[in-house]
């Protein structure tokens, strides 16, 4: 049985950790799976399956996985090795933190495969360092970098996070827009890049989606959005599109789960649009599966995604989905006809969304067949 190093910061809930949960729970009956967390905390560790073997980083790592928060919570000493890295980062870049970080711990046992499933973020982050720990942390003649963003526009293609990239035997992007999109930044890069698809817990999905009954008025069309509320998913710009399509007589309600930064301004300018009748905070959900299955529309109005679970969610539980064309919307959504792909601005999303929803009853998807059969195939090949 070969031997594999999984890399990665916490398990905090999160798109990425719960795509590596989802993963860990198909591979572990096939590899010999070592999970290393820079930090052993987070929401879906519980979840982690027994025959994961689950390790954790010395207290250099460690604070590379919690946040500021989080650090201040574990005493002194870790909120001031955090508070000196921070600002070491935000000066000299993680060229030079999380190079010296990664060589602080070392692991003596050799893998067949060592992963890192995150890509580096911006270089004045104090956030990431999963890819210079396998590159000078593990031991591995076969060493995989997973991407799981829009490469050209998340914020960290810089020349450092590149020439990490070019370091790697193997390049895994989580669509094939994904690896396109990284390509059109490295082209360097093109006999490394493997497309190795997000695995989905669908029986999971399938037990969760009726474990509540979720509170949604049943005499209009109803929207659910499962989404971080900060900048870059777009919530902010949905209140006066949302504004203008009840206007022109539109009865619907719009469900968002989930917190982040913008969520204070959301809610000021929901009030201030006038629609606070027709949008419901839900807050963080810990399953928001009831709500994907009983709305009508999942609605993701991101500027930016790479290829978002919410898609797959969606699709498992036949839900519409109406989103921005964003790097993979097209190939996960369009292509498989289960939604609508609509340009990505203010004035094409109000146009689409209105004739979407005011012509919904007459809207068919194609029925899909959902399986992680080819993902674990496109896993299996960058283990080689």
């Amino acid at each position: 049985m070969k031997k594999i190093l999984i890399v990665n910061n916490n398990m905090n809930i999160g798109g990425i950790q719960k795509a590596l949960l989802n993963l860990l729970c198909e591979v572990g009956k096939d590899y010999g799976v070592t999970l290393m967390l820079f930090c052993k905390t987070g929401g879906l560790l519980d979840n982690v399956p027994e025959n994961i073997q689950v390790i954790e980083g010395n207290v250099f790592l460690k604070i590379l996985g919690m946040s500021h928060a989080e650090a201040k919570k574990c005493g002194f000493f870790a909120f001031f090795l955090r508070s000196v890295f921070t600002v070491l980062t935000r000066i000299f870049k993680t060229k030079f933190t999380f190079n010296i970080l990664s060589r602080m711990f070392k692991l003596n046992e050799e893998f067949d495969c060592a992963i890192s499933y995150m890509q580096n973020s911006a270089e004045t982050y104090f956030y990431g360092g999963c890819a210079e720990f396998v590159l000078n942390g593990a031991k591995s003649k076969n060493k995989v970098c997973f991407i799981h963003c829009d490469f050209l526009n998340y914020g960290g293609n810089t020349k450092y996070n590149r020439e990490i990239l070019k370091k790697f035997n193997k390049i895994a992007v989580v669509s094939n827009s994904v690896g396109k999109r990284l390509l059109t930044a490295v082209p360097s890069l093109e006999d490394k890049v493997y497309t190795v698809h997000n695995c989905v817990n669908y029986n999971e999905i399938e037990r969760l989606k009726e474990e509540y009954e979720p509170k949604i008025k049943k005499d209009c069309i109803s929207l659910f959005t499962a989404s971080r509320i900060s900048e870059e998913k777009g919530i902010l710009r949905m209140f006066p599109i949302f504004d203008s399509i009840r206007k022109k007589g539109i009865n619907f309600m719009w469900y968002i789960a989930g917190d982040g930064a913008q969520k204070a301004e959301a809610e000021t300018l929901c009030e201030k649009c006038g629609l606070t009748k027709n949008v419901v905070f839900l807050g963080n959900l810990t399953n928001p599966y009831p709500y994907f299955y009983k709305t009508d529309i999942v609605l993701v109005p991101s500027y930016n995604e790479a290829a978002p679970m919410v898609f797959n969610e969606a699709e498992a539980l036949g839900t519409y989905i109406f989103t921005t064309d964003t790097a993979s919307a097209k190939e996960m959504v369009g292509d498989k006809n289960i939604g609508f792909v609509c340009g990505n601005t203010d004035a094409e999303i109000e146009k689409n969304l209105y004739n979407v929803i005011k012509n919904f009853e007459n809207i068919k998807i194609s029925p899909q067949m959902c399986g992680n059969a080819l993902a674990l195939k496109e896993f299996d090949e960058i283990i080689k």
